[in-house]
C-alpha cells in the first residue's frame, strides 16, 4: 500500500502517477510492465517512485484495491436494495459491476486476467477466499434468510459464490458485453447453489 508521503501529494501528482500506472499495466501484463516507463510517463525520479511505494507489486496491489472498492460499494448496495438476501445480491451485482470495471480502465482489469495468481496475493478482494472481505459485508446480510447449515458455514457459500461470480466477470469482459447467455449459465449455477442438487422426493 502507498506511503503516507504518497497519500500527502497534491491531487495533480497523486493523478499523474497512477494514471500512467493504469495505462502501463493496461498494455503489458505484471511481469513485463516496467516502473522506468511509468516514472518516466509521470514525470518523477525513480527515487521518488521508492518513497511513495514498496515496489512493483505494491504499486500493482494499489490499483486492484480501486477495483476492490468498486465491487464492494455494489455489493453493498445491491445487499441493501435486496433487503439482505445474499443471493440476491449477487444475481445483481454481476450487471452493476460489469458496467462499473467498463467505466473505470477497463483494458487494466482484462490485461491482469494474465495475472491470476498475483491477483489473489491481493487478498481482500480477488482472493475471495480470504474472509475480510465478508467481514465487510455481513452486517448487511440477512442471515435469518439462510437456514442453520447455510449460516454455519456461511464462509463456504460465500467464497464459491465469489468464485461464480469473478469467473463469469471474466467471462464477460472477454466477450466486451453482457453476453445473455454468460448470464444465463451464471444464473443457474446460483440456483444450484441456492437451492440444491437432491430432487425433493429423494429425501424423503
Amino acid at each position: 500500500m502507498p506511503s503516507d508521503t504518497f497519500l500527502r501529494l497534491n491531487d495533480e501528482k497523486k493523478k499523474k502517477l497512477i494514471d500512467a500506472s493504469f495505462k502501463e499495466f493496461s498494455l503489458n501484463n505484471f511481469n513485463d510492465a516496467s516502473i522506468n516507463r511509468i516514472i518516466k510517463d509521470a514525470g518523477i525520479s525513480r527515487g521518488s517512485f521508492y518513497m511513495y511505494f514498496v515496489d512493483k507489486k505494491d504499486l500493482y496491489f494499489y490499483l486492484l484495491e480501486q477495483y476492490s472498492e468498486i465491487l464492494i460499494d455494489n455489493m453493498k448496495k445491491d445487499l441493501i436494495n435486496n433487503k439482505g438476501d445474499l443471493f440476491k445480491m449477487f444475481q445483481d451485482n454481476i450487471r452493476r459491476t460489469y458496467n462499473s470495471f467498463k467505466n473505470n480502465n477497463i483494458n487494466f482489469f482484462k490485461k491482469s486476467l494474465e495475472n491470476v495468481t498475483i491477483m489473489e496475493e491481493s487478498k481482500r478482494t480477488f482472493g475471495f477466499r480470504d474472509k475480510r472481505l465478508l467481514k465487510e459485508l455481513i452486517p448487511n446480510i440477512n442471515l435469518e434468510l439462510l437456514n442453520d447449515n447455510a449460516r454455519r458455514h456461511i464462509e463456504v457459500i460465500f467464497a464459491i459464490n465469489m468464485h461464480l461470480l469473478m469467473v463469469t466477470l471474466i467471462k464477460l469482459l472477454k466477450s466486451d458485453s453482457l453476453d445473455e447467455e454468460i448470464l444465463k449459465d451464471y444464473y443457474e449455477q446460483l440456483d444450484i447453489l441456492k437451492y440444491g442438487c437432491i430432487k425433493k422426493e429423494d429425501l424423503c
